[in-house]
C-alpha cells in the first residue's frame, strides 16, 4: 500500500480561505442578484471580506458562498428568509464540529491494487496499526468498510 497524498499534501486544495468570490461571480453562482445579496448584508446576514487592498468591491468567502446556498435552498422550499436564516445557522452549528472531525481524522489517501482508501489515523494507542476506509463500489449511498493495517506497510509517496 503506498499513500497518493497525505494530509500536508493536500492542505492547499482544501484550504478554502484561498477561494474568494466577487459579488458579480456570487450573483451569477448562486442566481441570486446583487441587490438582493447587499439587501442581505444590510440585515447582517451574511457579511463580505474586508479588502485590505485598494479595491472597493465585495468578495465573499467560500464559507459565506456555502451559507448563501443554503439560504437560496431553503427559501427555495418555501421557507421565509428568517426561517431560513435560523435553519441555515441551526445547521452551521451541526457541521461545524463534524468539519472539526472529519479534517482532524484524515491522514491521508493510499492506494493499492485500483483501490483507495483514506487514512483515518491510528488505531491503536501505540500507534503501529492504521484504520483505512474504502469502499468496494463507489457511491454515495454505498457500504464503506474498515482495514486495519500494520502503519510500516503503508509506504511514503515519491513526492
Amino acid at each position: 500500500m503506498k499513500y497518493l497524498f497525505k494530509k500536508e499534501q493536500l492542505k492547499f486544495g482544501f484550504n478554502m480561505s484561498q477561494y474568494v468570490f466577487r459579488i458579480g461571480e456570487i450573483e451569477s453562482m448562486s442566481g441570486i442578484s446583487a441587490r438582493q445579496l447587499r439587501y442581505w448584508e444590510s440585515k447582517g446576514i451574511i457579511m463580505p471580506l474586508e479588502r485590505e487592498d485598494e479595491q472597493s468591491g465585495r468578495i465573499y468567502p467560500f464559507k459565506m458562498f456555502i451559507r448563501i446556498m443554503m439560504i437560496k435552498t431553503y427559501l427555495d422550499q418555501g421557507n421565509t428568509l428568517k426561517n431560513a436564516v435560523i435553519r441555515v445557522d441551526e445547521t452551521q452549528n451541526f457541521m461545524r464540529p463534524t468539519h472539526d472531525i472529519l479534517s482532524s481524522a484524515f491522514h491521508g489517501l493510499v492506494y493499492e491494487e485500483d483501490m483507495v482508501y483514506i487514512d483515518l489515523g491510528d488505531f491503536d494507542t501505540d500507534g503501529n496499526q492504521r484504520l483505512l476506509a474504502y469502499q468496494k463500489k463507489s457511491g454515495e449511498n454505498q457500504k464503506v468498510s474498515y482495514q486495519i493495517v500494520d502503519k510500516e506497510d503503508l509506504e511514503e509517496s515519491d513526492e
